[in-house]
């Protein structure tokens, strides 16, 4: 999800933070670790910049996996291409900030990084820890002990991470009774002074990742993937979405409708917001569809379940357009022999002597009745008495006379005239260059 602009002034405060002497008048040398996975502007960033950096993968990366990976990066201040980073990473969690000061090298600093980004999970498997990402360090950081923060912090004196809101930080730092948080919740102008206390950091094992954190990410990581479904269904699915939002309803929608989706296998982020894709459009009721049901009863991976559904919800969809075209076409067919039958003689009895009107037969008459009829219709107005103030002006200056100059419309008023109000506009501006 895109937050909000960041603007110079945000930039030059969040540069203030970074660049911001401790008590002993200390300097800092500021980093970045990026998730590169996050998108992929990050890893050309990087690659066309000058600015020292180290990927955190080791080994033969294939292309992709370069892409994805992250990356340490040490920034300067008013760099460009730290104020791109910025600019662009901020408030989209692109990664967090390590801030460090004398005794604190390049390669311990990348050391550490690596260290703890592999972790023992709750069942002793070793896994990939993406604390880069400023919302999982955002909610880690809260669980975390004193023995565990020495793993994580190691040479680092703080981790400078956005906020859930726009023009919040959070400033994390290792104290002797567990981990500080200046946590600045207005407003990232205000400069927050933090105490430097020194204290051993000692070299400790494998950094582990307990069940009840789990707990907290899974519930954290549901609560944001909520959050981004209703983004991206009420900007791809506006009218669909409409009656949700007017009743207060669109979060429960998308948290029990992504349960359905788990309870037909989906597991990833991507089916599962593919089958709310097909929800919103078919509606709730689709769990029970008879065609559904038969889908997720084949032997198939998810994603191709996924894809089937997909291609079946567009079939449902083209058909019933097709259904609605074709009653429309038939209203419409009504609509102008209805037209035809009350203003032909008009059309014989005045068109034709005053405005030197010339059909072959009536089928040719009926035959020009329709078109113009159906210029009318397109335009929106489908009323007797606009049909017949239509026909007027085709009477006097030909079917052709929307092509006029006179009757052209510049682009404001094609976007602000209504139907009714273009028809009034024609009135008003034709040249009457005969009169009944």
């Amino acid at each position: 999800m895109i937050r909000n602009t960041v603007t110079k002034q945000d930039i030059e405060a969040i540069q203030q933070q970074l660049w911001q002497a401790n008590s002993k008048g200390q300097t800092p040398v500021v980093y970045v670790i990026l998730d590169g996975a996050r998108d992929q502007k990050i890893e050309r960033i990087i690659r066309q910049g000058q600015l020292k950096s180290a990927c955190l993968y080791e080994g033969k990366l294939t292309f992709k996996m370069t892409q994805a990976a992250p990356y340490l990066v040490r920034l300067e201040k008013d760099h460009p291409q730290t104020i791109e980073l910025i600019q662009k990473g901020w408030g989209n969690s692109w990664g967090i900030f390590a801030i460090a000061y004398q005794g604190a090298t390049h390669i311990n600093i990348r050391h550490n990084c690596r260290k703890i980004a592999r972790v023992k999970g709750p069942n002793g498997k070793n896994l990939v820890f993406r604390y880069y990402d400023p919302r999982v360090l955002r909610t880690y950081i809260t669980q975390c002990d004193l023995n565990d923060a020495e793993k994580v912090f190691g040479p680092i004196s703080e981790f400078i991470v956005e906020g859930e809101q726009h023009n919040t930080m959070h400033r994390y730092k290792r104290v002797k009774s567990g981990i500080q948080d200046s946590h600045n919740a207005n407003d990232i102008h205000i400069t927050t002074c933090v105490e430097d206390e020194d204290f051993t950091r000692g070299e400790s094992g494998a950094l582990s990742i307990t069940s009840e954190q789990f707990s907290v990410f899974e519930q954290e990581k549901f609560k944001r993937f909520i959050a981004e479904m209703e983004v991206h269904l009420t900007s791809h699915f506006t009218a669909q979405t409409a009656n949700f939002i007017e009743q207060d309803h669109l979060t429960d929608w998308v948290n029990q409708n992504i349960l359905h989706a788990q309870d037909f296998g989906f597991i990833t982020e991507l089916d599962i917001c593919r089958y709310l894709n097909v929800a919103i459009v078919q509606g709730e009721s689709v769990k029970d569809a008879p065609w559904l049901k038969a889908i997720m009863a084949e032997k198939l991976f998810p994603s191709t379940k996924a894809t089937l559904l997909e291609e079946k919800s567009l079939a449902l969809l083209e058909q019933e357009h097709q259904e609605v075209k074709e009653k429309l076409a038939q209203v419409n067919l009504e609509l102008l022999e209805g037209f035809y039958q009350k203003h032909h003689k008009k059309v014989l009895g005045i068109g034709v002597p005053l405005y030197d009107l010339d059909f072959e037969d009536n089928n040719a008459l009926k035959e020009w009745m329709f078109r113009v009829g159906v210029q009318c219709i397109n335009l929106g107005l489908t009323d007797e008495m606009a049909l017949d103030l239509w026909l007027d002006i085709a009477m006097r200056y030909g079917e052709n006379f929307p092509k006029e100059s006179w009757a052209e419309l510049s682009d404001s008023q094609k976007e602000t005239l209504s139907p009714s109000d273009i028809l009034f506009h024609l009135l008003a501006q034709q040249p009457h260059k005969k009169s009944a």
